[in-house]
């Protein structure tokens, strides 16, 4: 259901008041025959949800033809004109180099790199954010890239909620409980539309798919792999504010910490990004800062 400054719409309605693409006309669509009430406070609002969900799916399918592969944190390797890679496995941004040309490069010259799934999911949020915002933007915001895990630029800004119909756009988490590896504990994707989801080192697949083939991974028939009910959205309110903002001297940079070489380095691959919060609160615990943005709804 979709509410827009408290009055109810439906898609219909909707499709002569708002400028979207048949991409965007489907998610709509989604929006509308969803049981939750999506609130917006105005049509733009609306609009621009709708176009970053998609950048998302646009980016996810992009990731997936580009060649990258998956890797466990040792094995990670990023193109060396633009990244370094750490040893903990993480992809550190070169000095001087334009944080919009070294994500791009990730798409255009996948073949150069490798990374684990959680990594994936920042890397095609990342993307989209340099869509949605344009280069010159995205460069004044996103100075000091690092890409390791679930880990993210405070600006980034990221929510979950908790629900068990995806909209597409979405980020899922298919959880294996019975896996052989630990990179195999689970597999974040992407929600394209149409019941299929991009999982990087899986590909495009439907639910029913990934969970057979997370099944193979396992170490016998007791638990089946599912698909857990924490979603991870970006925060579209704080996205549209940053492109609204004219000047980087307007950045909010409250509390905004980069860290490289701590034990935030947590070594285990394929994780959710509700597990990596709950690491991020045992942590917290002990006084280390760490810049993370979560809602559980």
């Amino acid at each position: 259901m979709i509410k827009v400054s408290g009055t109810t719409f439906h898609w219909g309605e909707l499709i002569d008041k708002i400028s979207v693409s048949n991409k965007g006309r489907h998610i709509l669509k989604e929006l509308d025959k969803n049981s939750t009430v999506y609130r917006y406070l105005t049509l733009q609002d609306l609009e621009s949800t709708i176009l970053i969900r998609e950048h998302i799916i646009d980016a996810a399918k992009k990731l997936n033809t580009s060649n990258a592969s998956f890797a466990t944190f040792k094995n990670t390797k990023a193109n060396d004109r633009y990244w370094t890679v750490t040893a903990q496995g993480g992809i550190r941004l070169r000095k001087g180099v334009k944080p919009s040309a070294a994500i791009s490069d990730i798409f255009k010259n996948g073949d150069e790199y490798a990374f684990e799934c959680a990594t994936a999911m920042t890397v095609v949020y990342y993307y989209v954010l340099l869509r949605y915002l344009g280069a010159e933007t995205f460069n004044n915001y996103f100075k000091d890239l690092y890409l390791y895990s679930w880990f993210t630029d405070s600006d980034l800004v990221l929510k979950i909620v908790t629900e068990t119909d995806p909209i597409p756009g979405d980020v899922v988490y298919f959880d294996n409980p019975d896996n052989i590896k630990p990179q195999w504990q689970g597999e974040n994707s992407v929600y394209l539309g149409d019941g299929l989801y991009y999982g990087h080192g899986m590909g495009v697949l439907s639910a029913k798919e990934m969970i057979e083939k997370l099944n193979t991974l396992g170490e016998s028939d007791k638990e089946d792999a599912y698909i857990l009910d924490k979603i991870v959205r970006p925060s579209f309110d704080h996205w549209s504010e940053l492109k609204q903002r004219n000047h980087l001297s307007e950045r909010m940079s409250v509390n905004r910490v980069v860290l490289y070489d701590t034990n935030y380095h947590h070594n285990q691959s394929s994780i959710s990004y509700y597990y990596y919060c709950i690491l991020v609160s045992l942590w917290s615990m002990d006084n280390v800062k760490i810049t993370i943005n979560y809602t559980l709804d």
